[in-house]
Formats: structure tokens, C-alpha cells, sequence
């Protein structure tokens, strides 16, 4: 995990658009690869065990991508029934590949259904609410949070990919050289993807010094 850019506190996050997390997916893919490594340790799968990797993932989530979205963490016994079908996942897998594919947090289809035990009732009560009235105060809150947040993170992207630029012209003028994007990554700390993504946008642009 330690060499993996693309973990946040040694979770993958799981994204259902830009800036908008999917928690529970994240949370249980991430609550998955710790009952694994658990297991592969020779150490007990236990419900608190399993349960603290599921509310530690959804928390990173929640705030790397929350979006506006008050936090929906399911009620603690449905996080019981999760740790169940945890442990049972990890218990069941009979092959090195099998436990190596779960071990990088990637749920399979029936893992996946799962998370449909996992309580997402505030988002069902939030979506119904969205539906029934959509024009109410509470649709005109949640949809003024998203613009905010939405302009928020434009804004970061803006300022990052300018600071990635300043970076790259800086040390082709002092070197005539320019950086990798590993220098990249390591000169500012963001993620792999994070820097391949500008990168792909400054090179569209034409804003990158020609080799």
C-alpha cells in the first residue's frame, strides 16, 4: 500500500462521477481486502475487525468526494450482516488467484450484492424526497451544496493544473529538460491519476515545452 499513489490513507477510493464518491462500495471493497489480509496474517476475522476497515474506508470517502451529501454510515446492525458476508467471502476463497484479485479490494458481482443489505435507506428517503418535491427547500439546499461544491472543485482542479504547469516550465527552463511524471508526483504529492489527468489536459491544450 505504501508504494500505491492512488490510496487515501490506505483506501481506494471508488468514484461514481468527479468529485462524487461512492461510499458504500468503496467502504465494503475496502473492509473486503482488509479481511483478506487478515486471513493471509492468520489472524481472526472479526466483526469489530472488519467493521472498523468499513467505517474507516467510508469516512476517507466521505471526505475525499461527499459532494455536499451529509454522511449515511447504515445503522451498526446492518454493518454486522456486512462483516458476515465479509468474513464468508474471504472464508469461501479456495485459490491464490482468487484471493489476490480480493485482496486489491475489487468485489465480484455476488460480492457486490452485498452492499444491497448495507441500509442505504437515507439515500432512498433523500432520493424520494428529491422526487416527490423536487422543487422544495430540501432540492433547492441539496442542489445549491452540489453547485458549490461542484465550483469548488473546479477551482482546485484550475489551481493544481496551473501549479503542475509552473512546475514543468520551471525546470525546463533550468534544465531544458522535462519532468516525468513520476518527478511530478513526487514534487507535489498528488495522485497518479490526479497528474495524468492534467497532463492529458495541458498536452490538449498545447501548454507543455516540446521535446
Amino acid at each position: 500500500d505504501q508504494y500505491d499513489p492512488e490510496l487515501i490513507d490506505g483506501v481506494r477510493v471508488r468514484w461514481i462521477s468527479q468529485g462524487v464518491a461512492a461510499r458504500d462500495e468503496t467502504a465494503f471493497s475496502h473492509a473486503l481486502k482488509i479481511g483478506h489480509r487478515l486471513r493471509k496474517a492468520g489472524q481472526r476475522l472479526t466483526d469489530a475487525a472488519i467493521i472498523d476497515a468499513y467505517e474507516h474506508a467510508y469516512n476517507v470517502a466521505q471526505q475525499q468526494g461527499s459532494a455536499g451529501r451529509d454522511s449515511e454510515m447504515p445503522p451498526m446492525r446492518d454493518r454486522q450482516t456486512m462483516a458476515r458476508r465479509v468474513r464468508g467471502y474471504v472464508t469461501q476463497s479456495k485459490t491464490n488467484t482468487s484471493l489476490s484479485s480480493n485482496a486489491s479490494g475489487r468485489a465480484t458481482s455476488s460480492e457486490r450484492k452485498a452492499l444491497a443489505t448495507m441500509g442505504r435507506k437515507g439515500g432512498q428517503k433523500a432520493a424520494q424526497r428529491w422526487k416527490t418535491d423536487p422543487e422544495g427547500q430540501y432540492a433547492q439546499n441539496q442542489l445549491q451544496k452540489l453547485k458549490k461544491t461542484h465550483r469548488k472543485k473546479r477551482v482546485e482542479g484550475q489551481t493544481t493544473r496551473a501549479k503542475i504547469q509552473a512546475l514543468i516550465g520551471e525546470a525546463y527552463v533550468q534544465t531544458g529538460e522535462v519532468l516525468t511524471r513520476k518527478q511530478i508526483v513526487d514534487e507535489t504529492g498528488l495522485s497518479r491519476a490526479t497528474v495524468t489527468r492534467h497532463l492529458a489536459a495541458l498536452r490538449e491544450q498545447g501548454a507543455l515545452p516540446e521535446m
